[in-house]
């Protein structure tokens, strides 16, 4: 599947713990033309982070082992309070409708969603 967009080429840090469902939605970021790295937890991440500067997008899972999705968007958005960030996730229930959970900056996508849903989302974000 090859998407030709308008958008300028995003740097976007995608943080998921299940390595085929990492590397398929990798490759749906990347050949729809964002430079995507990808890591398996929080803490590898909050190094990036640290590391590298300010992505133009954190996309992560909540249920993470270690460290969960939403405590590393807190921790990401006290290092570069403008990157947005999307959390991903089959088992948050309400969480999203819960006004402490999303802070400004954060979005939401529950799981099951479909591949254009997600580029659509990614895409607004950015």
């Amino acid at each position: 599947m090859t998407v030709v967009t308008d958008h300028p080429r995003c740097r976007v840090l995608l943080v998921e713990d299940d390595a085929p469902i990492r590397e398929m939605t990798k490759d749906i970021l990347s050949e729809d033309g964002f430079d995507v790295l990808d890591v398996a937890d929080a803490e590898t991440a909050l190094g990036c982070l640290k590391r590298e500067g300010p992505f133009d997008l954190l996309v992560s899972d909540v249920g993470l082992p270690g460290m969960d999705g939403r405590d590393l968007a807190t921790l990401a958005t006290t290092l570069h309070p403008a990157m947005p960030i999307l959390l991903v996730t089959g088992y948050a229930g309400q969480a999203g409708a819960r006004p402490d959970f999303l802070a400004c900056g954060i979005k939401l996508l529950r799981k099951p969603f479909t591949l254009r849903q997600l580029l659509s989302t990614v895409r607004a974000l950015v």
